[in-house]
């Protein structure tokens, strides 16, 4: 699965919410025909299927895409602008005093080798830290993107929603962040080395650069110079033996300041002409083996780590799971084989029950006096599929926050259903609440909040701008396993 398909396949999620079941299932049932078993596939096919059928629906991936695509691109230009105006700075020769090898050898091996360095320690670090960035990043552009690709009220909500979602399911993903923030980083550097190695190039060929080497330090004489030089060009020299410094060239290209002249020169300008130029083989493959290669390395494992955390996602929450049953179980209907006469119209079923593996158990919280009663618990089975197994409350006057071993209460179940009052505000209380429950319950337990209308808290469901309000609040806990649902209404 690619960055994009993964951007629409959770755009098509959020619109599918609002989706009457049977509905769902007939779109998808003739979308999919003979799905294999893998799940990623499974759903980049219907994904393909579903753009083709439906080319005006908003498919943001793309745009998302073409958008990282664009500022890679650009990061690429500044990086060659800025590359070559380095290496033109840095190696300017105007005939008066030389080129000092040690400015070449700090800006772009000193910092290089810093810089790589500071990268390795930058894949060491925490995912969640290391992609920060990124995270702040793409919320700065993200209206920008979203203005670009709005045709209307409707559109501009769509774009909206999916913000939401993706913060929402942030914890599904955050493994790729860092890597997409360094395929980025990696993208300049490769190009600002490339072309600080152009820069180089044109220097050397198109005019003559006279370089040099000078100290104040006696014990760094020629002999340690070269020492020096020689281990930097150790990983390269034996393939490429021109670009090792010879002790010849060192000693003739020390340079005296004071004296304005080369020491080997005495009052002359070069004691040997032909040497002055020769360091520049070894900074350019100095330049190649400490900036660029290790960059290219670094853009090609960002490119490859990417791919394969895309691959191995687990997409198994609890939308995907009903999304993969639409479209891999089969489907079987029951029929007379003679037309019947039209039946009389019947009152609409109540909502079917989610199919849920057999044993299936579920915790029931009740937050802030919700009174409990059989009309909520058979709401909650109806909806879940699954048996309930107990019932507690929260966030009420006697609830005391700090003493309640959620752990203890929810041992034996599988999933944890929180049951609200739509028109209550999902304050800082019920965010804790549910870190508490995300705690106790592992990471991967599917968490649902159930929302009931006040004046009704045995399953009808509330308006759906307080369904709206809910998602949106609780989004901030980006936890992809919690779902925000109406009591009894769609799913």
């Amino acid at each position: 699965m690619t960055l994009a398909d993964l951007i629409d396949l959770e755009a098509q999620l959020a619109r599918d919410r609002e989706a009457e079941p049977g509905a769902l299932e007939a779109r998808d049932r003739s979308l999919v025909t003979g799905a294999p078993a893998e799940r990623g596939a499974l759903l980049g096919r219907w994904l393909a299927a579903l753009r083709e059928q439906e080319p005006g629906r908003l498919f943001p991936g793309r745009a998302v895409a073409a958008a990282l695509s664009g500022l890679r691109a650009a990061l690429a230009i500044v990086g060659l602008a800025l590359g070559w105006a380095a290496v033109t700075a840095v190696l300017r020769y105007t005939g008066g005093h030389p080129v000092n090898v040690w400015d070449f050898l700090l800006a772009f091996v000193g910092v290089q080798l810093l810089l790589l360095l500071l990268l390795v320690a930058s894949l060491l670090a925490p995912a969640a830290a290391a992609g920060a960035p990124l995270r702040a990043l793409f919320g700065a552009i993200y209206p920008h993107l979203a203005a670009r690709g709005l045709a209307g009220g409707e559109r501009a909500e769509e774009w909206r929603a999916l913000w939401h979602r993706l913060r929402a399911r942030r914890s599904l993903y955050h493994r790729a962040e860092p890597w997409v923030l360094l395929g980025l980083a990696q993208a300049f550097g490769v190009a600002f080395n490339l072309g600080a190695l152009l820069g180089l190039v044109r220097l050397v060929v198109f005019s003559d650069v006279a370089f040099s080497w000078s100290t104040t330090l006696l014990e760094l004489d020629a002999a340690h110079f070269d020492a020096l030089v020689g281990l930097l060009a150790a990983p390269f020299g034996w393939a490429l033996p021109d670009a090792v410094p010879s002790l010849a060239l060192v000693e003739a290209t020390r340079y005296s300041r004071l004296e304005g002249a080369y020491l080997l020169s005495g009052a002359g300008r070069a004691a040997r002409p032909e040497l002055v130029g020769g360091w520049w083989p070894f900074l350019a493959a100095s330049l190649a083996f400490y900036g660029l290669l290790p960059r290219l390395l670094a853009l090609g494992l960002a490119r490859l780590r990417v791919s394969r955390i895309l691959a191995r996602l687990p997409l198994d929450d609890v939308e995907v799971s009903r999304l993969v049953r639409r479209l891999s179980e089969p489907h079987v209907e029951t029929a007379s084989a003679e037309p019947e006469a039209p039946a009389p119209p019947e009152p609409p079923p109540p909502r079917p029950a989610e199919e849920a593996p057999p044993g299936t158990r579920c915790a029931i919280v009740l937050w802030r006096d919700l009174p409990p009663g059989p009309a909520i618990e058979a709401a909650v089975r109806r909806q879940t599929g699954c048996e309930v197994a107990g019932v507690h409350a929260a966030g009420g006057l006697d609830f005391d926050e700090g003493a309640c071993d959620w752990a203890s209460r929810l041992d034996g179940t599988d999933r944890v259903a929180v049951v609200a009052e739509g028109w209550e505000a999902p304050d800082r209380s019920v965010l804790r609440l549910l870190r508490e429950l995300r705690s106790a319950a592992g990471p991967r337990r599917h968490l649902r909040v159930l929302l009931v209308d006040a004046a009704d808290a045995g399953g009808r469901p509330p308006p759906e701008a307080q369904v709206r309000v809910w998602r949106e609040a609780l989004a901030r806990l980006e936890d992809p396993y919690l779902a925000v649902e109406p009591l009894g209404g769609r799913p």
